[in-house]
């Protein structure tokens, strides 16, 4: 499967999309390389919170140079984005939705919490972006993970409904009822608060049984990944470098 989460050069923000790839790989190659040249970026200078605003002005000028943007009118319904920064004006996390808006014929940002039907508790203690044709599922599916009554954060049930549903045939079958519109293993990276974004390869199904996977890819067999791995299955963590002297200084 493709990649679907990217970090950014910046090392305390990173995007991912869900729906067209044709859509969205440009938009987010422009996105990188603007936070690559613009010094603020970089130096940080511009806080992680401008990040969604930013992203969306540069998705709608990116469109406005499209010759003719009602050729994409499948691929605009379909795509959306999450921009997720951590803030040091604001001292914490942030997250965000970029969605296309058929009224306005942009794309806009907002950002995003924990739906308060669901889970008051989790609505108002922590941010929550979820995008895609499967989200009433997801949700059920987290709610096998975590007690909606009584939580008030959320640590790793998140990837683990993700990855309980991409091994469940009902939703990656392409000839079963929903036509497989998920898929592959999942992809895990993590935003630190002292400003470093990490990726993680992660087994799948699980180290037992599977394969090591990196951003969707099957690694070869002759890679030897120094980040940190994650059993799909099992969550638990192998760090490549904790056995080497020194390692802490790579």
């Amino acid at each position: 499967m493709c990649q679907k989460v990217f970090p950014l050069p910046r090392e305390d923000a990173a995007v991912g999309f869900c729906g067209s790839t044709l859509l969205a790989y440009p938009i987010i190659h422009q996105f990188v390389g603007y936070v690559r040249h613009y010094k603020k970026n970089l130096d940080r200078a511009l806080d992680g919170s401008e990040l969604p605003r930013r992203f969306a002005d540069l998705t709608n000028r990116f469109l406005e140079s499209y010759m003719n943007p009602a050729d994409l009118q499948s691929e605009l319904r379909e795509t959306s984005f999450i921009v997720g920064a951590h803030s040091w004006l604001l001292k914490r996390p942030i997250i965000s939705r970029i969605r296309y808006d058929g009224g306005a014929k942009k794309f806009v940002a907002a950002s995003a919490r924990f739906p308060k039907k669901l889970s008051p508790s989790l609505y108002g203690s922590c941010q929550f972006a979820l995008i895609g044709d499967l989200r009433s599922h997801y949700l059920d599916r987290l709610g096998d993970f975590v007690d909606f009554q009584k939580a008030t954060r959320l640590d790793m049930q998140p990837f683990s409904a993700l990855a309980s549903m991409l091994g469940d045939a009902e939703f990656t079958d392409r000839h079963g009822k929903f036509k497989g519109p998920i898929g592959g293993a999942p992809q895990l990276l993590k935003i630190y608060p002292f400003l470093r974004t990490l990726e993680f390869g992660v087994y799948w199904p699980n180290r037992r049984t599977g394969s090591l996977h990196l951003n969707g890819r099957t690694l070869f067999d002759y890679e030897k990944l120094p980040l940190p791995q994650i059993d799909a299955e099992t969550l638990e963590t192998f760090y490549p470098l904790a056995d080497l002297q020194n390692a802490d200084t790579w």
